[in-house]
């Protein structure tokens, strides 16, 4: 009979402990969670279109000896002897094509500008890894449920490459130079199609006074890739509906209106291609800051892990407006219209 007693009154004072725990677990005013993020459905807009300027290489003065000559697809320099009779060894060039066996005479080309069709896509590089965290309070009670607020912060770096290639037309213009009689090039009887001298004065020489000709539409193809690289600041408040659905369980439900800052740059590293043989390179930037706005809902699931402290997982719908970024002929517009962010971490009830 005693030990009987004595089980129940360790049953009743186990329950009593347990009861007390979830009383002063429940017991709480203000929570604090902070946590990893997954963004998804975020994507962006690349256009591009337009005649663009190219900072080429400078062709110099033509018809003058001793002057230095770079091309998109070779050089004509100054050598050590400071080009003698008018012929230097500084010279090079890259493509079998240059050269005209006929005439005797290596052409060079500079490439002034470009013009491409104006040409959209949709990218998306998503998921996104971001950090997210939210600080809230409960008003009253509703049954066993809480009303209250929450304030949020999210930090999502967002990057979106386009990397298609662009088919352009280039204004090409082109600069001849006299090969002296009885020199073949180096490169051109073996095909490998290009040759690199050096200012010693040795070696194959050329005439170094050029004329320039004629400026030509060449096709050819726009490589490489264009970026957007942004981060997404957003901030968040809004009633929560708290509800504890057992004593390790329990779910968190808001929604509201949502701010967010988008800043960051749009940037280009791009290889032109030219119908010659030539190549060259384009690079460069341009930067923003942008307010967006919208709403946002939550919901969270949270296990009790102990009294002031849980584990939670949860999915988040984010609309903003769209972000544009736009510089000569060129476009990106940030689509945040449709976002879904989920998040874990841990939460503090105080």
């Amino acid at each position: 009979m005693k030990r009987m007693n004595a089980n129940w009154l360790m049953l009743a004072g186990g329950t009593a402990l347990l009861a007390g725990s979830a009383t002063a677990a429940d017991d709480w005013t203000r929570n604090f969670r902070i946590g990893m993020t997954l963004g998804l459905n975020v994507h962006a807009d690349f256009k591009m279109g337009g005649t663009f300027a190219l900072s080429g290489k400078d062709p110099g003065p033509m018809g003058v000896s001793g002057a230095n000559h770079e091309f998109d697809d070779g050089y004509v320099r100054v050598d050590e002897t400071g080009n003698a009779q008018g012929l230097t060894s500084y010279w090079g060039y890259q493509n079998v094509s240059q050269y005209d066996a006929g005439a005797q005479t290596l052409t060079f080309h500079t490439a002034t500008s470009l013009s491409t069709a104006g040409t959209s896509v949709q990218r998306d590089d998503s998921p996104y890894i971001g950090f997210d965290m939210a600080y809230g309070g409960h008003i009253t009670r509703w049954g066993q449920r809480r009303v209250g607020w929450e304030f949020g912060v999210g930090i999502l770096p967002i990057s979106i490459k386009d990397t298609r290639n662009l088919p352009a037309t280039f204004e090409n213009a082109n600069f001849t130079f006299d090969v002296p009689a009885g020199v073949t090039p180096p490169g051109i009887n073996d095909n490998s199609g290009n040759y690199s001298g050096g200012p010693s004065g040795i070696g194959p020489t050329i005439f170094d006074t050029g004329s320039a000709g004629s400026v030509d539409s060449t096709p050819g193809t726009i490589t490489g890739k264009r970026k957007l690289d942004v981060t997404l600041y957003n901030f968040r408040l809004g009633p929560t509906l708290y509800w504890n659905l057992h004593r390790r369980w329990a779910v968190n439900v808001s929604a509201g209106p949502a701010l967010g800052i988008v800043a960051g740059d749009y940037k280009f590293d791009e290889t032109d291609i030219l119908s010659t043989g030539e190549t060259l390179r384009t690079s460069g930037k341009f930067g923003k800051i942008d307010l967006v706005y919208g709403g946002y809902a939550n919901g969270l699931l949270l296990y009790h892990l102990q009294p002031n402290g849980d584990l939670f997982a949860g999915v988040q719908f984010m609309s903003l407006s769209s972000s544009t970024f736009r510089g000569p002929g060129r476009e990106a517009n940030l689509n945040l219209g449709a976002g879904f962010y989920f998040t874990a971490g841990v939460n503090w009830s105080f």
